[in-house]
């Protein structure tokens, strides 16, 4: 919705009192991000691209094929359904980023994928057994549960596209202060391509030996996220130049608030006597 003209204004203040602070305060140093409220905010988004990694997805991308191809399942036809499916399922993302909220999607998100890979992971485990005389290496002994893991599959990379994999990029994109931001998106970007390292090197090494109990390593990290996900305050519709407050009451980062009070008194303190001399 059209926001009242009043709101309009006072928003467009906040930006221009965001970027004469940040003029006035110059060049951020790359140690200032290891200081105070900025680095609780970096640690949380270097966290939230590292699970966006640590989830498994492309786990599923880069080795999917081959896993279901082991289980029966044709490698061309997998990739085409998994890719048509990620495709569709981003378009919710766009839809009900600013409706449902950021938060609930990433919490949706990751309590699907937690289902998804405690069914995989379960179903892999009871019913597909190794086969010396299959070319494939695997043999799944129940029809029904081959079709489970494959649906479980889609159904993974459906919480992600519409939560975990866009929404990540947005709330990363929000948190920092406008000074710091260009920096601290940057660490988090690195941070979501170390992730994606540690899944293209380990996942191989997971599924030679602990075979389909892999998909409770990353059933691991998607339970991480839900409770991460219910922690985080909800960033939709908060102007950019206000969302730091909304973690003011966040366990981490009340001793920073704080410090931002006391820096903002004091800071008001010295215009004041300015604008009197």
């Amino acid at each position: 919705s059209i926001r009242a003209e009043e709101e309009a204004i006072q928003e467009e203040r906040e930006i221009q009192q965001e970027i004469d602070k940040a003029r006035q305060e110059g060049e951020p140093a790359w140690s200032e991000l290891l200081h105070g409220r900025v680095f609780s905010l970096l640690v949380l988004g270097v966290t939230l691209q590292l699970l966006q990694q640590l989830v498994g997805m492309n786990a599923f991308m880069y080795f999917g094929p081959k896993i279901f191809e082991s289980i029966g399942f044709s490698k061309n036809r997998f990739t085409t359904i998994n890719n048509f499916v990620n495709f569709l399922s981003t378009f919710p993302a766009v839809m009900l980023a600013d409706r449902a909220g950021r938060r609930s999607l990433m919490l949706w998100s990751s309590i699907g994928m937690t289902l998804a890979c405690g069914l995989m992971g379960t179903m892999g485990l009871m019913y597909v057994e190794e086969d010396a005389s299959n070319p494939a290496g695997y043999h799944v002994n129940n029809s029904t549960a081959g079709w489970l893991i494959a649906v479980s599959a889609f159904f993974f990379v459906f919480n992600f596209a519409y939560g975990f994999g866009p929404i990540v990029w947005v709330y990363c994109s929000e948190i920092f202060p406008l000074r710091y931001r260009a920096r601290c998106v940057g660490v988090c970007t690195m941070a979501n391509w170390v992730g994606n390292f540690i899944i293209a090197q380990f996942t191989p090494m997971l599924l030679d030996g602990i075979k389909f109990g892999t998909f409770y390593v990353f059933g691991f990290f998607c339970l991480f996220s839900i409770f991460l996900s219910a922690w985080l305050p909800e960033t939709k519709g908060v102007p950019l130049e206000l969302i730091q407050k909304l973690f003011d009451s966040k366990t981490g980062f009340k001793n920073t608030a704080e410090k931002d009070k006391k820096i903002e008194m004091e800071d008001g303190s010295s215009t004041d006597e300015n604008s009197d001399a």
